[in-house]
């Protein structure tokens, strides 16, 4: 059975929304989170394991997501990624609020693409990862086994896995493509390859 990746992304957003720490007067942990990074205060979204295993526990229909987000991280990073963005609130602007360099570039790529495709009747479509200021980390739950490197397989590639070791030795750290721009020189057309 395939994943539905689009109920799962409901899972995500009804998560964020609506989980409350019990610990901490009922407040709603995630959407302060996403409050926090709407208004610049932070650069993450850290999504505690045992906070969505304590979650899922009280639904009916939830108690296997946690495995299967542990299972393909990678993937639900993004899904929690685009459920933030869903429910993202707006910012609220303070008296020495300013753009930064950021919000600048953004709105003249996003001023050029309506200019040049105006006349081509294309959408200009930046992708997601352009405009999102944050990134989504899984912080690790309590009943995640602790392993070593050695018992870490090709099996395990895409699944969320804690290992304890000691740093040798380190190399170059490598670049990683998220996202490509392909400019046309002549009339400055971008494509954007995710």
């Amino acid at each position: 059975m395939l994943p539905d990746y689009k109920s799962d992304k409901e899972r995500c957003i009804f998560f964020l929304k609506t989980y409350s720490c019990v610990d901490e007067s009922g407040r709603r942990k995630y959407e302060d989170m996403l409050v926090d990074i709407s208004n610049r205060k932070r650069e993450s979204l850290e999504i505690d394991l045992a906070d969505l295993e304590e979650f899922c526990l009280t639904i009916e229909g939830y108690e296997n997501f946690p495995e299967i987000v542990q299972s393909n991280a990678r993937r639900y990073a993004s899904i929690f990624a685009e459920a933030a963005d869903d429910i993202m609130p707006r910012r609220i602007f303070g008296i020495s609020d300013e753009d930064d360099s950021f919000d600048v570039l953004m709105r003249q790529r996003e001023q050029i693409g309506v200019e040049i495709n105006a006349s081509k009747n294309v959408s200009p479509e930046l992708p997601d990862v352009l405009r999102r200021r944050f990134r989504v980390y899984f912080k690790p739950g309590t009943k995640i086994a602790v392993r070593t490197v050695r018992s870490i397989r090709a099996a395990d590639i895409g699944h969320l896995v804690t290992f304890t070791g000691v740093c040798t030795r380190v190399g170059d750290v490598k670049p990683l493509l998220e996202v490509a721009c392909l400019t046309c020189d002549g009339c400055g057309f971008e494509i954007y390859q995710v």
